[in-house]
């Protein structure tokens, strides 16, 4: 049988080049059932989500001037979680590029950056979940969400939607980044707080659950400074699903990115002024004419005609030393998935949703499931003071939550 081969889409591509990096991002989506996960039914969920998701199910190819994907025969077996949190998925040009593993009541999806973005990624999990449900509960004429074809799905919007246009990055002053001492694995804490709650706080400043989250870690990067560091601008990274922006169906990447910023002058700060100004610059960069510019600067670099037939170990080099740059050029990143439903129907076997991504600083990676807020902490500093004291915040407000911190451990209350 011959194996189809798929172009790489634009965030793919700059992934696929830095794959090779001590931290190479991965996501992981996890679901928490109310029953033991049967190994088999999940294997065969497994394998009938892969059919109407093939592009899920490829190996990453090296070519002379891109890297691309192509499909495998083999099967995707799913085992009992046995590794670490997002460990490396890609290690030669014979392993795919996911992971579905599972422990006692929950089921992992890991998946790299380089196959699709959080929202793609979590219409694959849906639909595995899905599959996984209807043969293990017995539930039937439950549609599957994704009505897009196989086609569509591996549809590269970043290309169909590209234009060639001029873009200049702004001028921001000097980015202040956390000196704290690094280790080699990250941390990875799921925070759980109560929907309702957190959003009756962020009605209370007139401002979005995500403003308000977003300024809490501003703040509480603020407690870390240092009195030289106050000449500096703290900036986070915001990915913004372009598909709220335009009518594609692709589960492959297919995001921008905004940042919002604020330079603490003192110690002596208000909350509020700092609530307001995340959620103002947020409502400003999180439409159309914001986004649309930024995103055809991103596709600029692989359409240009000398960059395409630059050899691959150049590029290598070149993206790698952009990465750098890209870390160096953020304080951390926040990126809320959103709000995750399901058919009714399912709602009585299923207790919640996390997700959780690699990072080489601090990352938030946000979902909600009824009244069940996750935030996902990722972290590769020794010192956990960032965290404290953002979970801290909402302590002092009366919210209440908990946290896990790893599968063996049993939850800790806050």
């Amino acid at each position: 049988m011959r194996r189809k081969w798929y172009q790489l889409d634009n965030v793919g591509k700059f992934y696929s080049f830095t794959n090779k990096n001590l931290v190479p991002a991965v996501f992981r989506y996890s679901v928490s059932l109310r029953k033991d996960i049967d190994k088999e039914i999940l294997q065969q969920a497994l394998n009938e989500s892969l059919k109407l998701f093939p592009n899920f199910n490829c190996h990453l190819k090296k070519g002379l001037f891109w890297y691309y994907l192509e499909s495998t025969l083999n099967e995707v077996e799913v085992t009992e979680e046995n590794q670490k949190i997002c460990c490396k998925i890609y290690r030669d040009e014979e392993d795919v590029l996911i992971r579905v593993n599972y422990y006692k009541k929950r089921i992992n999806l890991e998946v790299s950056h380089i196959l699709s973005d959080g929202r793609g990624s979590l219409s694959f999990f849906k639909c595995l979940i899905y599959k996984y449900l209807m043969l293990k509960e017995k539930v039937e004429n439950i549609d599957i969400e994704s009505d897009a074809s196989i086609y569509e799905k591996n549809e590269d919007s970043f290309d169909k939607y590209y234009k060639r246009q001029k873009y200049r990055l702004p001028k921001i002053r000097k980015i202040y980044q956390y000196k704290g001492k690094k280790k080699d694995d990250i941390t990875y804490i799921e925070y759980h707080l109560s929907v309702k709650k957190v959003l009756e706080l962020a009605h209370q400043y007139h401002v979005s659950l995500t403003s308000l989250l977003i300024a809490v870690l501003v703040c509480s990067y603020q407690k870390q400074m240092k009195e030289t560091d106050y000449n500096k601008t703290i900036k986070i990274d915001v990915p913004v699903d372009l598909r709220s922006f335009f009518p594609s169906p692709t589960a492959r990447n297919f995001f921008g990115l905004t940042s919002v910023t604020y330079q603490f002058e003192s110690r002596d700060y208000q909350f509020r002024d700092v609530v307001q100004s995340v959620h103002q610059q947020l409502k400003r960069k999180t439409t159309l004419e914001e986004l649309t510019p930024r995103m055809n600067q991103m596709i600029s670099f692989e359409k240009n005609i000398l960059a395409r037939f630059v050899p691959i170990f150049v590029k290598d080099f070149v993206l790698k030393i952009i990465d750098l740059a890209t870390m160096a050029g953020c304080t951390s990143c926040v990126s809320n998935i959103g709000k995750i439903t399901v058919d009714e129907r399912l709602e009585k076997f299923i207790d919640g949703f996390s997700i959780l991504n690699t990072t080489g600083q601090l990352k938030l990676t946000i979902c909600s499931y009824d009244d069940d807020l996750s935030i996902g902490i990722s972290s590769k500093y020794v010192s956990n003071d960032i965290i404290k004291d953002f979970c801290r915040f909402f302590s002092k407000k009366g919210i209440n939550g908990y946290i896990n911190i790893n599968q063996e451990e049993e939850n800790a209350q806050m």
